[in-house]
């Protein structure tokens, strides 16, 4: 039997296919196991993260006040310095 070289060529492409599909599997496989992992750690944290997002606004509020009480304070001293 006389096998030809378009006959291996195809044979060796036709492997190297195969391998890279069963790649793309376990490829495809983790990413979904990352995906359900991180949705269940959402689900499970979510009254967390909402409760962070509604303290975030006030602590930004008292970053505002901080800051403009400081530029209050630093006003007066310098303006005290200068008497």
């Amino acid at each position: 039997m006389r096998v030809s070289l378009w006959e291996i060529s195809l044979f060796i492409s036709a492997l190297g296919f195969f391998i890279l599909c069963i790649n793309l599997s376990y490829a495809v496989r983790s990413i979904d196991k990352t995906v359900r992992k991180t949705t269940e750690m959402l689900e499970k944290n979510e009254p967390k993260i909402d409760k962070i997002v509604e303290n975030t606004s006030g602590i930004v509020e008292n970053v505002k006040l901080v800051t403009n009480v400081s530029s209050i304070i630093t006003g007066f001293i310098s303006k005290a310095k200068n008497k």
